[in-house]
């Protein structure tokens, strides 16, 4: 099965990384909040100097897929450098988002900096690309 999502973070309006999810093994980022800091000031440099939002960031192995939800939450996907469907992304992004938004929104209200009260997204997440994945007929993991 063709993968393309490999990672997904989620990162608040402060740059910080609420959420980390690696869907190909369970090993984290090292250092996943200088990586979700960096994502922040890259997207605040193009919005403020070039008066757009960053969308996609290509490297030689892997495309960056950033999503800015109208509440400021940023998602970065990474995704394989191979047929990317930048439309399906940018739902999924959304709907993950949303779903996120939804189920910690008080959790997020009085957010004090702890990540851990996050950990218990993934089944949610599942659940969003299965059904994803249901209705386009299109593996997205």
């Amino acid at each position: 099965m063709f993968k393309m999502i490999r990672e997904l973070m989620i990162i608040n309006q402060s740059g910080i990384a609420l959420f980390y999810h690696n869907f190909i093994n369970n090993e984290r980022l090292d250092d996943e909040q200088s990586l979700a800091s960096y994502f922040d000031i890259i997207c605040r440099f193009t919005k403020r100097n070039f008066k757009e939002s960053l969308k996609t960031l290509t490297l030689d192995s892997y495309i960056f897929f950033f999503y800015t939800h109208s509440s400021r939450y940023h998602l970065v996907l990474k995704c394989t450098n191979k047929n990317i469907d930048k439309n399906l992304l940018e739902s999924i992004s959304e709907r993950i988002l949303e779903e996120f938004l939804k189920k910690y929104k008080e959790a997020l209200k009085d957010f004090n900096g702890e990540v851990s009260i996050f950990q218990s997204f993934p089944e949610l997440l599942s659940n969003i690309l299965d059904l994803k994945t249901k209705i386009r007929n299109t593996p997205i993991l």
